[in-house]
């Protein structure tokens, strides 16, 4: 039977044998990852956001209790908002970097200085960060494009991997080429693209904001092409939000409630599925009904790659 492992140069689960997973999805006692949000509080508002409902931030003491429900989980990601605002957030990541195999920093990049990336080398396994496009673009749906770049330079300099994030709307669909052009001169290794959720500030959105799949499957084509011309070196991926990934992600709010997401014909498109301050994730994993889903998503079967 094909075993899971993590692949660290490409920051991502990978099976051992592709063509031999039956069995893997009964073996599995646990998520193979959480996003725990240590803060909803964000200094962009971005168009696309699905966390724009505010919690309190969590004190240290529950996201210790939060950390011991979380035991035998595969990689975490402490994530927001932007987890760059809390002022212990070096204690939390020093406290998170114990107990789990990877440890991912989710950040918008805007307060990466060098002073911040010394406090992060050897801390975090990498930095996940959210680019949409070249200048105007990424402004316009997102903002802080200049000190996302300086952020990003800051952490290759210092030797720390990272992971881009950027989000397919009609309009930044036109120059998604030039992220990966941005992540190739920057060495960074990986993008992802994901269509938004409707949830959050996302439900503004109209229809006409968002593309169809046949036209990001043609732009996904096209960026192939590019990547095999011009020698691009990132690894590419994108996700439709279908039957095949709802439900994948694990997240546990500010409140130590845990959800799952995209679900949708859920309120909100979240399905709440349990509580750590009442029981374990292994409890709650035993119940959780996406765990196909779940393990796909994670280990690459249910992407598109270039």
């Amino acid at each position: 039977m094909s075993q899971i492992y993590f692949d660290a140069e490409h920051h991502e689960f990978a099976l051992t044998n592709p063509d031999h997973k039956d069995g893997i999805y009964q073996s599995i006692d646990h998520p193979l990852s959480v996003i725990v949000q240590v803060t909803r509080k964000c200094p962009l508002e971005c168009a696309f956001c699905s966390e724009s409902e505010m919690f309190p931030d969590p004190s240290f003491k529950a996201l210790e209790s939060v950390k011991n429900k979380l035991s035998g989980v595969d990689r975490i990601y402490l994530s927001g908002g932007e987890p760059l605002l809390r002022k212990d957030i070096f204690d939390l990541i020093e406290l998170y970097r114990e107990g789990f195999q990877v440890l991912g920093l989710p950040t918008n990049c805007v307060y990466i200085s060098q002073e911040v990336c010394e406090k992060l080398i050897g801390k975090v396994n990498y930095i996940n960060a959210g680019l949409d496009g070249p200048r105007n673009i990424n402004n316009t749906v997102r903002g802080g494009y200049d000190a996302i770049i300086n952020g990003l330079s800051n952490l290759r300099r210092s030797g720390i991997e990272v992971s881009l994030s950027t989000v397919i709307l009609s309009s930044t669909l036109p120059y998604l080429q030039y992220v990966v052009q941005i992540a190739d001169t920057l060495d960074i290794t990986k993008v992802k693209m994901v269509i938004p959720v409707l949830r959050g500030r996302a439900q503004s959105l109209k229809s006409e904001d968002f593309a169809s799949n046949e036209e990001i499957l043609r732009k996904f084509d096209e960026i192939k092409e590019l990547k095999a011309v011009l020698n691009w070196k990132p690894r590419v991926k994108f996700t439709f939000w279908d039957k095949n990934t709802e439900g994948y992600a694990i997240i546990v709010y500010p409140n130590q409630q845990v959800y799952t997401w995209p679900v949708f014909d859920a309120p909100d498109s979240v399905l709440h599925i349990g509580d750590l301050n009442k029981e374990t994730i292994q409890e709650i994993w035993q119940r959780y009904p996406y765990k196909e889903n779940h393990i796909n998503k994670y280990v690459g079967l249910s992407m598109h790659k270039a």
